[in-house]
């Protein structure tokens, strides 16, 4: 199980920097605030509320 676990943390690691290096790209051209702010509104609207 090991081994296993080690694949996906280094999967969701791997995940975690590329957003990074994709918010700050997106951060360093025009319009991206715009673009990251739909994204955001868009996941709020997508992902499922734990609240609830």
């Amino acid at each position: 199980m090991g081994p296993f676990f080690g694949v996906l943390t280094m999967a969701g690691s791997r995940l975690v920097f590329t957003s990074l290096a994709l918010v700050i790209w997106l951060i360093s051209r025009p319009g991206g605030w715009a673009v990251l702010v739909v994204l955001v509104l868009l996941a709020l609207r997508v992902l499922p509320n734990a609240s609830h």
